[in-house]
């Protein structure tokens, strides 16, 4: 992903079909009381859940605007500005971004999810159960829940859109090292017309964590046929959501409506409208002054303007994500880790966090925020170093001479854009680079970036990943299986065979003090391989016109408090509109 929401949202085209993942967030609440009984947003200080091993901690809310006392009143248009246009709708064969997820998790319902501590819950499945003796689950349908177009949501849905993914040559990429074609026996079967049976190599003592994003946003099986014979009907959406939908002009606007038969219960709006406005920080303006009800973005100016702005209620989430650069491990110079740790020394990281963050968020040492308890306090990202860095380059430079020129290694760097904030991120970066680099910078468009780094077409990019709420969701991104083939998920291409096995071993333990302890092992691995060069936790923030209310706790229809701001994420279906 991108470094920073500037204008193109990060992880839009390819890379975003990958997602096996949901991004990690922290709790939150805006004071409001939930959808269940008795089951408000609860003070999590500093805990850490026994449970999922992610440490619940508070964002930072700032509430210039005061939550309005009284009743729901329902009715109204919710009006949400995005910080990019999504390809599609369809998790079986488009990109699941933040912005398309925010879109379809309005239409679409998963089949397990997250609740506010981290523990995975089931969802549209009533059930999950290991099958002994094999690595394979089983799973169970809720009875009874029915489509926007009144058919029932039996197992032959899920089997359908599960077949057309494993099958995609991109989506199918996040599912064929555990489901590979060469399996003796199908992938997943129907046991009967509630129940799939998941048939993964692997052994897994979590499986459900799979299934919270876009391999269990599920949509009838018709729906797929139709959508595999007439891509167009992509930019359409049939689900069993809170929210149906109306209409969609592509790079302008997407409307849902409101779906009377929900099996949830009530719905507040009438209507949310997803509007378009690449520059985050226009839409923070037009958030202030009205425009717009919702804006959810990383953009440190936006950010510093919502806070400022007494008309909006701010959620800050620090615990999702983080902006770092990544290094072509496959392809020369960086292929050699002295030139890698060359440009780590050098790298400006202080500056960084003063000039383009602004404050607004931490510096990173890994993929884990120090409050989580998967963090090793022990890994420190290098930086800020620029006399280590030539040593490694005069020696370099000697061997290897065709890749330098006057004592400096040769090198491109690549960022999105048309951007006012990238290329000062660029600026930023070769300035402190220059001394020991001939860099040129390209300066992609984000369509064509994405398609770049997953084929290799790159040598050092600005980028954006991490955060899962389980991290057994990151092994995706860290596998052998993802980083030696045309098209890799393992951006980097860094392949460690001792680190595979620690990965495959945190899969199969429910041992918490183990996986954390293997997880810190990983860190350690990941800061002596020098393929990345992690910068800041980025900041997802939510902010919201006064008039909106209850965008966080939101509870699922079952009872079970939400996840909020999940990298940006949310739910709507128990916001209103205050007269």
């Amino acid at each position: 992903m991108t470094i920073l929401d500037s204008g193109r949202f990060s992880m839009t085209t390819l890379a975003a079909a990958f997602l096996v993942l949901v991004l990690l967030a922290g709790a939150c609440s805006d004071g409001n009381d939930g959808r269940a009984s008795g089951a408000s947003s609860s003070d999590v200080d500093d805990a850490a859940d026994d449970s999922s091993g992610t440490a619940v901690v508070p964002t930072v809310t700032t509430t210039q605007a005061p939550v309005i006392e009284g009743g729901i009143t329902p009715g109204g248009t919710l009006r949400v500005g995005l910080g990019a246009e999504v390809d599609g709708l369809n998790p079986g064969a488009n990109s699941l971004a933040t912005s398309t997820y925010l879109i379809d998790f309005t239409m679409l319902e998963p089949l397990a999810y997250f609740d506010a501590e981290g523990n995975w819950f089931p969802w549209l499945a009533e059930s999950f159960e290991k099958v002994e003796g094999s690595p394979s689950w089983r799973m169970t349908l809720r009875d009874g829940i029915t489509f926007h177009d009144g058919s029932d949501l039996d197992a032959d849905d899920v089997i359908a859109l599960f077949n057309v993914q494993l099958k995609d040559p991109l989506i199918g990429l996040a599912l064929q090292p555990s489901y590979p074609f060469a399996f003796e026996g199908p992938a997943v079967e129907k046991i009967d017309n509630l129940t799939v049976q998941f048939n993964p190599l692997g052994e897994s003592a979590h499986f459900p964590v799979n299934l919270t994003s876009q391999l269990g946003m599920i949509v009838p099986s018709e729906y797929t046929e139709a959508t595999q014979a007439n891509s167009r009907k992509n930019q359409t959406l049939i689900g069993t959501g809170p929210f149906m939908f109306e209409s969609r002009v592509q790079d302008d606007r997407t409307i849902v409506v409101k779906n009377p038969n929900w099996w949830g219960g009530e719905v507040y709006l009438d209507a949310i409208e997803f509007i378009i406005q690449t520059d985050t920080a226009i839409a923070a303006d037009r958030l202030a002054a009205g425009d717009l009800d919702v804006v959810i973005t990383s953009n440190p100016d936006a950010i510093l303007t919502m806070r400022e702005a007494e008309s909006v209620r701010v959620i800050e989430n620090l615990l999702s994500s983080d902006n770092n650069l990544m290094m072509n491990t496959s392809r020369p110079p960086f292929d050699d880790i002295r030139v890698r740790q060359a440009l780590t020394y050098a790298t400006d990281r202080d500056g960084f966090s003063a000039l383009i963050s602004q404050g607004t968020s931490p510096m990173a040492d890994s993929m884990f925020h120090p409050d989580l308890i998967w963090n090793n306090p022990d890994v420190v990202q290098e930086g800020n170093t620029p006399e280590l860095a030539r040593p490694l380059v005069d020696d370099y430079c000697a061997d290897v001479p065709d890749n330098c020129t006057d004592g400096k290694i040769n090198m491109e760097f690549q960022h999105s854009g048309p951007s006012v904030v990238q290329t000062r991120v660029a600026d930023l970066l070769t300035s402190g680079w220059q001394e020991f680099f001939n860099v040129t910078v390209s300066e992609v468009l984000q369509d064509q970036l994405i398609p770049n780094v997953a084929i290799g077409e790159w040598q050092v990019v600005a980028w954006r990943q991490f955060g899962s709420i389980d991290p057994d969701n990151e092994v995706i991104w860290l596998q052998c299986a993802t980083a030696d083939k045309f098209i890799a998920l393992n951006w980097v291409r860094y392949c460690d065979e001792d680190r595979d096995a620690l990965m495959v071993e945190q899969r199969q333990t429910a041992d918490l003090d183990r996986r954390v302890e293997i997880w810190r092992d990983i860190q350690v691995n990941m800061n002596e391989s020098y393929a990345y060069i992690f910068m800041t936790h980025a900041n997802w923030t939510i902010g919201s016109h006064a008039r909106v209310q209850n965008i966080c706790p939101q509870f699922a229809p079952t009872g079970e408090e939400i996840f909020c701001s999940n990298a940006g994420v949310t739910f709507f279906h128990d916001t209103w509109i205050a007269e």
